[in-house]
């Protein structure tokens, strides 16, 4: 099964701007880089607050999109410019993913029977 996660983003006061750059910066790397990351959908509902809805095709692509060298400056930039981070989980994150997860207040969260379905044909197979 895919992977969903939501996350929220509280930003520091006055770091919203470096927080957008690196956000567009990380938006570009999973465009360009990672066929298998299916939704990756930004928002900025109030200020200093951004909201996010990724979904990824397993739990290997999940894992190579934070392993990709190219994202792990703007992630750490998004994280930095953060007060708090928080994170809800659905799918089927395994004990890796889970891991790489800690950092981000994860909550897990079961879904509504037969109500959680990848499209079929978003890449179930690609590496990254």
């Amino acid at each position: 099964m895919a992977i969903l996660l939501k996350i929220h983003w509280d930003i520091k006061k006055g770091r919203e701007p470096e927080f957008r750059r690196s956000q567009e910066t990380l938006c570009a790397v999973m465009s360009a880089d990672h066929p298998g990351v299916i939704c990756y959908h930004v928002d900025y509902p109030a200020p200093d607050v951004s909201e996010w809805t990724e979904i990824y095709a397993s739990n290997a692509v999940f894992r190579a999109h934070l392993d990709n060298p190219k994202g792990q400056e703007p992630l750490a930039a998004l994280v930095d410019a953060c007060e708090r981070i928080t994170c809800s989980c659905w799918g089927d994150a395994d004990a890796d993913s889970r891991r790489l997860l800690e950092g981000f207040g994860t909550t897990y969260h079961e879904t509504a029977k037969a109500a959680f379905v990848l499209h079929p044909r978003a890449d179930r197979a690609s590496p990254i």
